[in-house]
């Protein structure tokens, strides 16, 4: 051993005299000689890759998120507003509080997946799996009190009390469903290496989030179709059909888990490693990324600042729909549940195609991206004027194309930057999220404290502000999202570069996956003893 406490490097294959003493691994390799290639330094990786059957029970997973997004994004806002009476800025201020406690859950969640947080008796299903049941867990618990009135308030019951009612179960409900989305990404690169099955299982992920909307649209339109009440508007007569939505959509989703959990396998983590170059052709060296390593990455931020500012066009302009349709076109209440089905019906469309391996393997994410841009951005133009018969239908048929490809493909990038680096994928995906949340809840608030609360008398000012927020914010959202791109477009999204890893360092990394593996071995032993 010398001085600095690194042993020397072998100077012969047959001399193992100083070679260091570690278990053989896969994914651990010896010190080479000074002088030789920083690629030769570790072992290569293998590609891992799943097969059809996994890749369509892993669509499953987030089936029962979306259903209860679709219901959040798309009523919840006029559900507070219009049948629980409760004053636009109080109802941003629920939606707010929502969008923060999901905001910090996800990285914290991300954290949390990407450690050994659990206790090994809970983790066996895997680190990813094991918070998806969680988070399943209390979003079945929380939900159903959401889309419902105050259990303990009367008429005289002062607003804030109804406020204040709500506000435990939606922060147990997004912390719940943070746990879902954020090891539900995690999984995509953990299950498979391989580009176009990335791509495939975003778009089959994307899918199952369109037929989720589109069953709960379905749901909604037979509810608000079929009811006995006289008016044409969303009132208080509404709040029984949006209760018992509320309980299928529960139970709808619960059944949809099964399969998931049935069906995927969650690969045994591979700590520490991955290549930091693997978007070459040629071999890279391994590195370690702890969640900390990636905020000295400029990538990391500018992807960060595509997906909240694709996700913000998403959620405001679905957000609002409702609004736009019945104040400021004046069709009645069932268009809040056909328009969006038509928009998701294309969306569902298009990401059935993105799905296609031998079709997504020759396209282009930045080209595709881009279209999706001018898309979006000439359909806001369009949504500003009145929009009758066929050209409503076409609005919502554009909406939902521009939506899909920007949803799909900024996760296909997201996945692209974590590259291989699994190790502390989760953390990626909840600090995108966390970002997106919190422009998401800022935004919700603005906009409802500009409201003007409407009424018979101010339907002109109504119509106008619905107008701007579901023309001028998606439009804002769109051109700042081609601004960020074009600083990506020269750029090759997840390789960071290459740099000398020190003596010290490889040493580090090798004890540890040393001890790793010793502990791995002993938690075997014990199970094989207990069995």
């Amino acid at each position: 051993m010398s001085e600095s406490g690194v042993p020397p490097s072998p100077r012969t294959p047959e001399d193992e005299s100083n070679v260091i003493p570690v278990r053989p691994h896969r994914h651990v390799g010896m010190r080479q000689p000074e002088g030789e290639e920083e690629e030769d330094l570790f072992m290569r990786m293998g590609e891992r890759d799943i097969g059809v059957g996994q890749k369509l029970s892993y669509g499953f997973g987030h089936f029962y998120n979306d259903l209860c997004a679709s219901m959040w994004f798309t009523y919840l806002m006029i559900f507070l507003e219009k049948v629980i009476k409760l004053q636009a800025a109080r109802a941003g201020f629920l939606m707010l509080i929502g969008q923060v406690v999901d905001a910090i859950s996800t990285p914290i969640i991300g954290i949390a997946s990407d450690s050994d947080a659990l206790p090994k008796w809970f983790t066996r299903i895997g680190r990813r799996i094991s918070w998806h049941a969680i988070g399943t867990i209390l979003v079945t618990l929380s939900f159903p009190f959401i889309f419902n009135t105050c259990l303990l308030c009367d008429e005289t019951t002062n607003e804030w009390w109804h406020v204040a009612w709500f506000i435990p179960f939606i922060a147990l409900f997004q912390f719940g469903w943070a746990s879902v989305q954020i090891s539900h990404l995690a999984l995509i690169p953990d299950l498979s290496h391989v580009d176009s099955t990335r791509r495939t299982m975003n778009s089959l992920r994307y899918g199952g989030t369109v037929l989720a909307n589109l069953a709960v649209f379905g749901l909604l339109l037979y509810l608000l179709g079929n009811c006995s009440s006289s008016e044409q508007m969303i009132d208080a007569h509404d709040l029984g059909h949006f209760r018992l939505a509320g309980f299928i959509v529960v139970g709808v989703g619960l059944l949809s888990v099964l399969p998931f959990y049935i069906g995927t396998r969650e690969p045994a983590p591979v700590h520490n490693y991955s290549r930091l170059n693997s978007t070459t052709s040629h071999a890279s060296q391994l590195s370690r990324m702890h969640w900390t390593s990636w905020f000295g990455h400029i990538q990391f931020y500018q992807i960060a600042l595509l997906y909240m500012l694709s996700r913000l066009y998403m959620n405001v302009s679905q957000v609002y729909m409702p609004f736009y349709l019945t104040i400021v076109q004046g069709y009645n209440k069932t268009f809040v549940a056909t328009i969006p089905m038509i928009s998701f019906i294309s969306s569902f469309c298009v990401s059935t195609i993105l799905s296609i391996p031998a079709f997504n393997k020759r396209l282009n994410k930045k080209a595709l991206y881009v279209f999706a841009l001018v898309v979006g951005i000439l359909n806001c133009v369009w949504m500003n004027f009145e929009l009758k018969d066929w050209r409503i239908y076409s609005v919502a048929a554009i909406l939902g194309i521009s939506q899909s490809i920007l949803l799909v493909t900024s996760l296909d990038i997201t996945a692209d930057l974590i590259n291989k680096n699994t190790e502390s994928g989760a953390f990626v995906y909840g600090a995108m999220s966390l970002a997106d949340k919190l422009a998401n809840g800022i935004a919700y608030q603005i906009i409802e404290l500009l409201n003007p609360n409407c009424d018979a008398a101010s339907h002109d000012s109504c119509s106008s502000f619905y107008r701007t927020v579901m023309v001028y914010v998606p439009a804002v959202c769109l051109v700042a999202s081609f601004i960020v791109l074009l600083s990506l477009i020269p750029a090759e999204i997840g390789s960071r570069g290459r740099r000398r890893l020190r003596p010290e360092d490889v040493l580090a990394l090798i004890q540890e996956e040393s001890e790793r593996q010793e502990a791995q071995e002993e938690a075997e032993r014990a199970e094989t003893l207990t069995a």
